[in-house]
């Protein structure tokens, strides 16, 4: 514990990226596990929350990775953390815009078609048949403890614009002591 403290204190803008990779990892990796081994097939609300982490993946990548190529950009590293705190918000709207229509406080007329099933056979595919399921956005497939995926996503991403707020500071106030 006395390594990871060390290293945030060292390094905040960096633990920040870091951490904003494994939130998107288990999130991502989450979804997608569910979605192709767990038989829960998103709708399209569900797809849109996906696309703040993958935008906010690359952010973090390329910080990590540019000061390989040009070495000032390592002092840089904060200023990543910025877009990806906004990504957040926006996931977080996009995740409570699903939360409403799950419980049917609004509505949203969208629905996904599961990219998985399709036709199994030569003869399937040449005669058109279609296996597509249609998922509707206010159909709530999994819930655990009255929340829903969508709940717990705004909830990982709340926790982690804190924590990157947190971070943020201590960078910022790192700089200001040089």
């Amino acid at each position: 514990m006395g390594t990871i403290k060390a290293f945030v204190d060292r390094q905040p803008a960096l633990a920040g990226h870091l951490l904003y990779l494994l939130a998107a990892g288990v999130t991502l990796g989450g979804a997608w596990y569910l979605q192709i081994f767990g038989g829960l097939y998103p709708c399209e609300l569900c797809l849109e929350q996906r696309e703040p982490w993958y935008a906010g993946v690359t952010i973090s990548l390329l910080v990590l990775a540019l000061p390989f190529v040009l070495p000032m950009m390592q002092e840089w590293r904060w200023r990543g953390l910025v877009p990806n705190m906004g990504l957040l918000l926006w996931g977080m709207y996009k995740a409570a815009d699903h939360i409403g229509v799950e419980h049917g406080w609004w509505s949203a007329g969208c629905t996904s078609i599961d990219t998985n099933a399709g036709p199994q056979t030569i003869e399937e595919l040449m005669n058109g048949a279609a296996t597509d399921t249609a998922v509707p956005c206010d159909a709530i497939q999994w819930e655990f403890l009255g929340i829903t995926l969508a709940g717990y996503n705004f909830a990982l991403q709340l926790a982690l614009f804190v924590a990157l707020g947190w971070l943020l500071s201590k960078a910022l106030k790192a700089r200001s002591n040089d």
